[in-house]
Formats: C-alpha cells, structure tokens, sequence
C-alpha cells in the first residue's frame, strides 16, 4: 500500500455507484462500504469484502449508520451569480399584470442587469457563497454557473472572477460558462448586431485571454439571438478554448437544436418545443440534453418531452436553472423530483439526470458522477429508509453528510429520522 485511506465510509445501507454497465442502471451495491487515498475511491463494495487494510489505516472513519449513498449531486446548468430581487415583479405577474408592460417597465432581465452592474465583486461573491451553501445542503458537490447578467465587457469579467474566488474559496466546485449572449443590453436593444460585434471583438478576447471560462452559451431563440448570431459567437468561442452549449428551443422550434448537432455542442438545454426529428439529431450527434422542470413550473409553461427523448436513447440531464427571473429555487431534489411526476421520467432516469448525465454534460465524467474507482471521493449520505424515498417524499431535507474529496464538508445539525 502506498498511502493510508483517509476516509472509509462504512455501514451503508444501499450504494448508488451510478457507473454504467450490467442491467442495473444505478449500479446499486447493498450493505457497502466505501474507502479514498489522497481524495479519490480507491474501494467500493460489499462491506462483508473490505480489503483489511482500509479498516487498519483509514485515517477516518464514518458508521454511516445505514444511510443511503449517492455520488455527489450535480447541478449542471445554473445563473449562479446575480444581483439584486425581482420578488415584487413576481407578485406582479401572479396580479396580472403582462411580462412586457413590466419589462417596458424597467422589470425583467434587465432589472437584474441594472442590479448585477451596481453590485462589488465582493457583494456578488457574499451573496453567491450563500447560494453555493444552500446547494451544497442538498447534496450538490458541483455547479455550473453562467455569466449573461452584466451584458458588458466589465461586468461579464467581474461575474466571472466572482465565479473563480467561488471555485477556490467554497467546498462546492463552480464550473463556469461565458454567456454573454444571454440577451440584448438596453443600450443595444435597437442595434443587435452592434452588439454581437462586442461579444465577438472585445467580451471574448478578454474572457479568453483570462482562461478562466470552460463553455460558452447563447440563448437561441425567437426575439433574442438567432441561428447565425449563436453559430458565429460558438465558433469564435472555440478559439479561446471554450466547449459550446445552448439555450435551445425553450419557446419554440428556433433551430438551435439542429445547430448544437450542427456545430457539436456538448449540452443543448431547455427543449421544450422538441420534436423526433430533432431528437434524433441530438442523439446522433451525442449531444446531452439538459432538462430544466423548476422553470416550466415558475413560468406555468410546458415541461420538455423527456420520455421521448429517453425512449430515443438520448443522455438527459436534470438541473434547477437557479435564476432570480424564471427560477428561484436551489433545490436540485426537487428538480428531479417533478422530472419524475412532470415528465414521465423514472426514478433511476432522474437520479442519472443529477449525477452521470450531468456529470457527461460538463465533460466532467472521468472526474464526478458515478462512484468509481479512481474518480473524486464525493458522496451525499442520505436520511433515507430506501433510495426510492429520496424523490418520495417533498420538500424535506434528506441530506445527513456531505463529502467532497475524501473530506467531510457539511453535516446537517438535525437529529436523523431514518437512521440506526
């Protein structure tokens, strides 16, 4: 042995390793045990065949007391860093009163860009750690977060350094994604293709040239960037390194998923208005698709076909869209929780949807997302009495322990229900 395991997590009752292969989707190991050397699975199994020197040199030592254990949860397409509230624009909307009188208004996106321009890093950076916390007390170990609230040079750079102090300084790993192209600024409303010429002459060389940003997104879509707009923008992104991604047909079939098969990005998000054919594209194209519930329920809107597209064999990935317009809500349970009752997903399909799917999404599956030796030592343990209760029963907290990296990072101070 090389080095001593630092932690075994012991007594559990149901393993979810979520690693693909055999005819169980969820690669479920019963009454096992789990070990990491130097943050990454080393050993994972039955109990009854632990390796004896992980009991003789772990470090430490978790009784997981029968709990149920899920590789860390990723959230896998977020807004993560904003500024200001828009609840009064809310209660506006649940009064009547239309989205474009209250956007003529001064409301909706660019409120939140008005607000996000006047914040500090240093305000952005304290309001998002809060965020990172919320999400890391339902299991999340990963996030994705996207620029596209400053909509300028300054303030799509400072979003980003915001995400890169989060990345360093939290427990919670930020993915981070260049989303300029979120939508047209009030002072280019009149002028979009001036605008255009800003993300691709000044915002990406400078988003590049810092090195930070891993995707580049555009939201496709009637009203906001069109097929060839997002086609010239991901193409140039790909120069600075950066892997494309879309907003896809959330409103209507815009073209966007025929352009992310098209232009090979790796995620196509949102689809609510998707039809076989483009289905069939994605899939052929092995392009994921990134299912966003909690906005079709803030929005009152149609959920995306998720069954048709799973019967075509296609990746789905589930995620919150956290965001102070179309999704405030941090809870990626409950995400997967109305996939599941919304749109015909199954329990096994909306668990992969939160870990290896999502994980596939990010291009981070040789990392996170299944509990595979060799990968990153992040485990959610759940208060649980069987897998199936985690999407069961709503709204309740279920997350016991979290560990990111052979290390416990949060522990829920309530007294468990469920466990021994």
């Amino acid at each position: 042995m090389d080095a001593p395991y630092d932690l075994l997590v012991k007594n559990i009752s149901t393993l979810l390793t979520c690693v693909p292969g055999g005819d169980d989707p969820l690669g479920i190991i019963k009454n096992a045990a789990i070990a990491s050397i130097d943050g990454k699975i080393a050993w994972a199994g039955r109990e009854a065949d632990l390796p004896e020197e992980a009991v003789k040199s772990a470090v430490e030592v978790i009784d997981a007391r029968r709990a149920v254990a899920f590789p860390g949860l990723i959230d896998s397409h977020t807004h993560l860093v904003f500024g200001g509230s828009r609840q009064d624009e809310w209660a506006r909307k649940l009064a009547g009163v239309p989205y474009m009188q209250i956007a003529a208004e001064g409301g909706g996106i660019n409120a939140t860009v008005k607000a996000t321009r006047a914040a500090s890093q240093d305000e952005l950076f304290e309001r998002s750690i809060h965020w990172l916390d919320e999400m890391l007390s339902w299991g999340v170990t990963c996030v994705e977060g996207k620029t596209g609230y400053g909509l300028n040079t300054e303030t799509e750079l400072k979003i980003m350094e915001v995400m890169e102090r989060l990345d360093k300084q939290h427990v919670v790993e930020v993915i981070p994604t260049f989303m300029g192209a979120h939508d047209f600024p009030p002072e280019y409303r009149e002028n979009h293709e001036a605008y255009v010429r800003l993300i691709l002459d000044e915002m990406l060389p400078a988003i590049g040239e810092q090195g930070y940003a891993r995707f580049c997104d555009v939201f496709c879509e009637e009203g906001a960037f069109t097929p060839d707009q997002a086609s010239r923008i991901l193409i140039a992104a790909q120069d600075y390194g950066m892997v494309p991604r879309l907003h896809a047909d959330q409103f209507q079939d815009s073209g966007a998923a025929e352009l992310a098969a098209e232009i090979g990005a790796i995620a196509a998000d949102h689809l609510e208005n998707m039809d076989e054919k483009n289905i069939a594209l994605l899939k052929e194209k092995e392009v994921v698709a990134g299912l966003l519930p909690i906005c079709s329920l803030y929005l009152n809107y149609k959920y995306p076909p998720a069954r048709k597209m799973l019967d075509a064999g296609l990746r789905v990935a589930i995620a919150t869209d956290f965001n102070p317009g179309s999704a405030m809500c941090s809870n990626l349970p409950f995400a997967a929780q109305l996939a599941c009752m919304q749109m015909k997903m199954r329990f096994d399909e909306a668990i992969l949807g939160i870990t290896r799917s999502a994980s596939e999404s990010l291009l981070m599956e040789n990392k996170i997302g299944t509990l595979a030796e060799g990968l990153r030592m992040d485990i959610a343990l759940m208060d649980i009495p069987a897998p199936e209760y985690f999407l069961y029963h709503i709204g309740r907290k279920h997350t016991w322990k979290v560990v990111k990296r052979g290390k416990i990072v949060w522990e829920n101070p309530a007294e468990p229900v469920f466990l021994g």
